[in-house]
This record gives structure tokens, sequence and C-alpha cells, in this order.
């Protein structure tokens, strides 16, 4: 349980870390690619990774909040995006199981 006493910033990777969705004539020639100053296991597994500014740890460090993983990478965020970006393991919010459908 966090009691930092900061509010929490949830972030979530695919969409607000990796951007994707653009079209050619809003994007030409592709999103912008970044390296890191060191690659975190698994990254050569994701090419998106490369998408996300290793820039943004820094600002993200900088806000006055608590930053928690809130993503459907779960405890991967860990172990790829937060070296990356150059941010200590964080909390992440764990996904409720997926509820069966209705029978019948």
């Amino acid at each position: 349980m966090l009691r930092s006493g900061l509010p929490l910033l949830f972030l979530d990777v695919d969409g607000p870390l990796i951007p994707f969705g653009a079209t050619q004539q809003q994007l030409p020639g592709d999103y912008p690619t970044y390296e890191a100053a060191r690659t975190p296991r698994g990254a050569a597994t994701n090419p998106l990774i490369t998408r996300i500014d290793p820039a943004l740890g820094p600002r993200l460090l900088a806000l006055p909040c608590t930053l928690v993983w809130a993503t459907t990478w779960g405890a991967d965020a860990n172990d790829c995006i937060s070296p990356w970006l150059g941010l200590p393991e964080l909390p992440v919010v764990d996904r409720p199981p997926l509820a069966a459908a209705p029978s019948g």
C-alpha cells in the first residue's frame, strides 16, 4: 500500500508513452525513434519501445506525485519501460481477472 501522501499518477504504456494511431498525413515519414542510455532486457523483442522518448523519464520523476504502472504490460513495464526511461521500479496495478461470459 502506498502512503506517500502525494497524489498518484497512473501510467499506461500503449498510447500515452508509445504513440500510435497517426495517419501518414498527420505524421509523414513515420514516428520518431530514440535510443536510451541503457537498453533494458526485453526491449529488443518489442521494436515499438524505441518510440518512447527517454527524456520523459526525468520529466515524470520531477512531478509532485507517486508514479504507478496501470498498464496491460503489468510487471513487464518495470523490466522494459522503467529502465528505458531511467525510472525506479514502480508499483503495478493488478488487473482483475476477466469475468466469464454468462452462459445460457
